[in-house]
């Protein structure tokens, strides 16, 4: 007989569960605010840093978000601010405070919160022309199914034996996804040492200029939500014989990339669509090394 259980990703959960996504939309907003502040989502949870100190962290237990923050639970203590003290658990080594986000009143506290968080950690200077995302179309319904091809679920098949105290009544999806909500809160997934070697996947990004963008490049940078969106920190593309330009970068297995590609390091000549129009960012959830290839119709001109 077969056990079916299913490991869910921040993502999948995001996708699942609509109404986790406002507060989503609203951290992740205040985030691109600030200079030097970059998210990275792997496969559980989503963490914040400034530079490279560690801020924050998002999770999603029970439908609603827990934002794990880097501040003292005693600073805090007979305020107006409801939180749980982590600091003797193994997360709270570095995020000893948690917020339950279930309203708009503990959303609001949440983010003031994070911005006193973000603060500590040094970030003082504003993008004061930010571009947010809109996550309700990233995160736009999917199957279970189209999830697990997707690799945002893991599905975990376990063979028992007839006559075994370990069988379980077969459930429906619903009910799985249900009862793999009620995930230990302990089960936070360690920080990686500094002295283990993360393992990462390379990606070969590929962009050629047609339509009325051809030959009016003579750079390109690829822009990308791995390091907040910071124009600063753009890859550059090398230009190729036949006038296409290609870049190699790496990142960590399972990150979550976005990108948009811009003819210099300024959003004002961010590519467009063949109408001149916005389009979406691309999107790969990437598991292994992948070739990315982006056609170009037009660039803003502002």
């Amino acid at each position: 007989m077969e056990k079916i259980t299913y490991k869910k990703s921040l993502a999948a959960k995001l996708v699942l569960h609509q109404d986790s996504i406002a507060a989503y939309q609203a951290i992740k907003d205040l985030c691109s605010t600030y200079k030097k502040v970059s998210t990275r989502m792997s496969f559980g949870k989503e963490t914040i840093s400034y530079g490279r100190v560690k801020v924050a962290a998002i999770k999603i237990v029970v439908r609603h978000i827990n934002l794990h923050l880097a501040l003292d639970p005693k600073e805090f203590e007979n305020t107006k601010y409801h939180f749980k003290d982590m600091s003797e658990t193994k997360q709270g080594q570095i995020y000893p405070m948690r917020v339950s986000i279930k309203g708009s009143r503990s959303l609001k506290y949440a983010l003031e919160l994070l911005e006193v968080a973000l603060f500590k950690a040094g970030a003082t200077e504003l993008c004061l022309f930010a571009e947010t995302e809109d996550y309700k179309k990233e995160f736009r319904p999917r199957s279970l199914n189209k999830l697990i091809q997707e690799g945002l679920i893991k599905k975990y098949v376990k063979i028992i034996e007839d006559g075994t105290d370990d069988v379980v009544e077969e459930a429906d999806e619903e009910e799985i996804l249900e009862a793999a909500e009620l995930e230990e809160e302990e089960d936070f997934e360690e920080e990686a040492s500094t002295e283990v070697q993360e393992e990462t996947v390379q990606v070969t990004f590929i962009a050629k200029t047609i339509y009325a963008a051809e030959g009016k490049a003579k750079k390109l940078y690829v822009v990308t939500n791995t390091t907040g969106w910071n124009l600063e920190q753009a890859i550059p593309m090398k230009k190729n014989k036949d006038n296409s330009f290609t870049a190699v970068a790496e990142f960590p297995k399972g990150t979550h990339l976005e990108f948009k590609i811009c003819k210099n390091t300024s959003w004002n000549d961010v590519e467009k669509g063949i109408w001149k129009e916005e389009i979406i960012n691309h999107y790969y959830h990437l598991e292994n090394d992948k070739v990315v290839e982006d056609l170009i119709h037009n660039f803003r001109e502002d």
